[in-house]
């Protein structure tokens, strides 16, 4: 790492990476711009500082000397990081993110090539740096004020600006993640001009409360929704659950701890019991008082679990963990019981996050896409970015077959066959 802060600059932006312990104090003072979400709040910033898994830091921007956005920045420097934030692993490693049995015979072949190909621990490639904030989100927070113009002004001259602070701490991949429209356009554009690829990541779940109360909530749904929700809620009833509802620092107890050690292990995940405690720890100091867990209890037993957290009138879903007795519960906890409590405590909005599309399109969610830029400046870089093609193609497919296809970014808007016809010479 080089021992001086460094600084990029393009057009009338400069950019200045904060050192750590700094940072904290320039986003409570420039970081709020009232969008309401808590991926941009100061005490998130906190939180993701205390990780182990990757190095944070804050990037202010500044447009003639003036600061206007602080973004998060996540340095990973072996492989081993998050999954969702480490560059080098994500491309290419089938998941959430990539879907390669959507893919046609002939691209499931030059996928299994390319990933077949690349070193197992992608080691040529790190450090890696990333643009995004946990919660799948970009993280970026603009001062209040700025206007949407400006705002989109300050991310089209993002990925150039990342691209000069990665150079200089000796990062040898570069990546802007999870970004969605107003945004997206106008960041691929640039991102393009810098030699980014883009990929589509997925989608964000949001779903809007568009009533007054639960009974008015179910009376708007469809026929066949509201089947579907009666059929749910009253096999999750009939199992003799109810829902028990804890706001506050104290809803992350050891109960919601060992149910997530034991998600996360049923699941393959890393993690271990003092990995998720540490987490809850965090969590609870840095922003336990927006934490909402909502329980599914039987016979006084807590068997399942929804971490929330509140921004005003929005919930953002965390993560969630179940008990093997507790098989079904899932989908009345999360979607229905999780509307009605929301519905009767003024929220108006739930976003759920990436993955399991089908499930949460046919509960009422607009899907709204986040895309990701990447640029690999080692060996095999090429391989990278041709599986990038077909790792989008595969999510791009995901939601068409979904009901919910994403308009595609400029860049991806090419004759689908080219990059792969161009990839086999």
């Amino acid at each position: 790492m080089t021992t001086t802060a460094p600084t990029a600059h393009h057009g009338s932006f400069t950019a200045r990476l904060l050192a750590p312990g700094h940072h904290r104090a320039h986003h409570d003072a420039t970081g709020q711009d009232g969008t309401g979400l808590i991926w941009d709040d100061a005490r998130w910033l906190r939180f993701t500082a205390r990780t182990d898994l990757h190095e944070t830091h804050c990037l202010q921007v500044l447009e003639e000397d003036r600061p206007v956005a602080l973004a998060t920045l996540l340095v990973t420097h072996k492989p081993g990081g998050l999954l969702f934030y480490d560059a080098p692993r994500l491309a290419g490693t089938a998941s959430p993110m990539a879907e390669p049995e959507l893919l046609d015979e002939a691209e499931r072949a030059q996928w299994h090539r390319l990933t077949t190909s690349l070193p197992q621990d992608r080691a040529d490639h790190y450090p890696s740096l990333a643009l995004a904030t946990f919660g799948n989100h970009h993280g970026v927070a603009h001062t209040h004020g700025r206007s949407p113009q400006q705002r989109r002004s300050v991310m089209a001259a993002l990925p150039a600006l990342l691209m000069q602070i990665a150079d200089q701490l000796g990062c040898h991949s570069t990546a802007l993640l999870y970004v969605g429209e107003p945004e997206a356009e106008a960041v691929d554009a640039a991102a393009t001009r810098a030699g980014y690829h883009a990929t589509l990541l997925g989608a964000d779940a949001v779903h809007d409360l568009r009533a007054d109360d639960w009974e008015q909530y179910v009376a708007g749904l469809s026929s066949r929704r509201r089947r579907g929700l009666r059929k749910e809620v009253t096999a999750y009833e009939n199992s003799g659950f109810h829902t028990v509802a804890t706001t506050g620092p104290q809803a992350l107890d050891d109960t919601v701890t060992a149910l997530q050690v034991a998600h996360r292990a049923k699941y393959g995940l890393p993690g271990g019991h003092e990995r998720v405690r540490r987490d809850f720890d965090a969590l609870r100091e840095e922003i336990g008082e927006s934490c909402v867990v909502l329980g599914a209890v039987h016979e006084d037993r807590m068997l399942g679990f929804a971490l929330y957290l509140r921004a005003g009138d929005t919930l953002f879903l965390r993560t969630v963990g179940f008990a093997p007795e507790a098989s079904g519960c899932y989908l009345a906890l999360t979607y229905h019981e999780s509307a009605r409590w929301a519905l009767e405590n003024g929220i108006r909005r739930i976003h759920y996050g990436l993955a399991t599309y089908e499930a949460k399109f046919q509960r009422g969610c607009e899907l709204r896409p986040r895309w990701g830029w990447f640029a690999f400046h080692g060996p095999h870089a090429k391989a990278f970015h041709e599986v990038l093609t077909l790792q989008s193609r595969s999510i791009e497919r995901r939601l068409e077959r979904v009901g919910s296809p994403a308009t595609p970014v400029p860049s991806r808007t090419l004759s689908p066959s080219s990059t792969l016809h161009g990839a086999a010479r």
